[in-house]
């Protein structure tokens, strides 16, 4: 639909802020609602705002700069470095023209900006359709929603739900990418030090999908952090919602890998069959020249290539040994839990007393 440019996401980010977050400030700021006493919680006190549009909104659209580069890498590699099967190759490639056609079509963007239009909060969000029992920069419920709060609910929450669900949309073609891939004949190799057969670099891919949790956790985040600052809520009531959520994201976001588990699961288990029928007779060959052979001097090992050529091959079966199944580590579940918990740190340290903050660091330190 021509609403991002690749190269200008800086432009992009203010752009948005222009359509999502300033007309709100503007028409905040005409009926008193921006700051000051008239409501209980004015715009600039409303920290589900900031959540939404100067975390969220920014991520989601810079996230195209971390994630693409990642994918078109592992996209890159896919086609160079031998993996998939000569045979296969052309069924590779028809798979990739398909996607990329569903991930550039103006119609699908369209349908999601319309399916982002539904006011789906009539039914599970009412409190961005009926303003809240206390005042507030949305509106009273005596008098109704203020011009702000239209705006709020017609053009700025569906910009930000439209962000995700294009996402959500591009999420489900690469998940449907690597399946498809995982089908295909593949030339893993049970011997790569990456303990992934050579498929590492699809891992580093989708652990960048991270940023995502992110941005979905920025939301919920500022949720969060008013119903502590202005409902009188409590770091421990949130603690349970947090924890699934992160949890769910770092499930979501790396379970497609285990597409790819079958095949691992083939390229290890063969590889132990065959490694281990050479192993008997590199062991027993080098077992009868230097163990059992009578007369034969220690120090005449020094030197030559036996030890080292056996040790080689111990490591090579201790790599295949090691091979992963689930081409998951624990660096990628780390690294995407800690994005999604970011935000939720954030609210931490706002809401929490500087001296306690420093109390609870010490207590760990000490």
């Amino acid at each position: 639909m021509g609403l991002f440019e690749p190269r200008q996401k800086t432009k992009s980010v203010v752009s948005w802020l222009a359509l999502t977050w300033l007309p709100l400030a503007l028409l905040s700021i005409l009926t008193g609602t921006a700051w000051g006493n008239k409501v209980r919680i004015p715009l600039l006190y409303d920290l589900s705002i900031y959540g939404r549009f100067f975390l969220a909104l920014p991520l989601l659209i810079t996230a195209e700069i971390l994630i693409d580069r990642f994918v078109r890498q592992a996209v890159s590699t896919l086609n160079s470095a031998g993996i998939i099967g000569r045979d296969d190759l052309p069924s590779y490639h028809a798979t990739l023209k398909r996607i990329a056609r569903l991930r550039d079509s103006g119609l699908i963007e369209l349908l999601l900006a319309l399916l982002a239009c539904v006011p789906y909060f009539l039914f599970v969000a009412d409190y961005e359709w009926v303003s809240n029992p206390i005042s507030t920069w949305h509106g009273t419920t005596s008098v109704g929603l203020s011009p702000a709060g239209w705006w709020f609910i017609f053009v700025a929450s569906p910009f930000l739900r439209f962000l995700m669900l294009r996402w959500l949309w591009r999420c489900v073609l690469w998940s449907y990418l690597l399946g498809s891939i995982s089908r295909l004949n593949l030339n893993l190799l049970p011997t790569h030090p990456d303990r992934l057969g050579g498929l590492s670099f699809l891992l580093a891919a989708q652990e960048q999908f991270g940023v995502l949790g992110a941005a979905l956790g920025s939301v919920i985040a500022g949720q969060f952090a008013n119903e502590i600052v202005h409902f009188g809520e409590t770091l421990k009531a949130i603690k349970a919602p947090t924890g699934v959520f992160i949890s769910l994201s770092v499930l979501i976001i790396l379970l497609p890998l285990t597409f790819f588990s079958p095949r691992l699961f083939e390229a290890r288990r063969d590889g132990l069959v065959r490694y281990s029928s050479v192993a008997r007779s590199v062991t027993t060959a080098f077992d009868v020249k230097w163990a059992r052979r009578v007369g034969s001097p220690p120090e005449s090992m020094i030197g030559t290539q036996d030890p080292s050529s056996l040790i080689d091959y111990i490591s090579d079966y201790d790599v295949i040994r090691e091979t992963r199944v689930i081409p998951i580590s624990r660096r990628a579940v780390l690294y995407v839990a800690s994005l999604a918990t970011a935000p939720f740190a954030v609210v931490w340290l706002l809401t929490s007393p500087l001296d306690k903050v420093i109390e609870e660091i010490l207590k760990r330190l000490l």
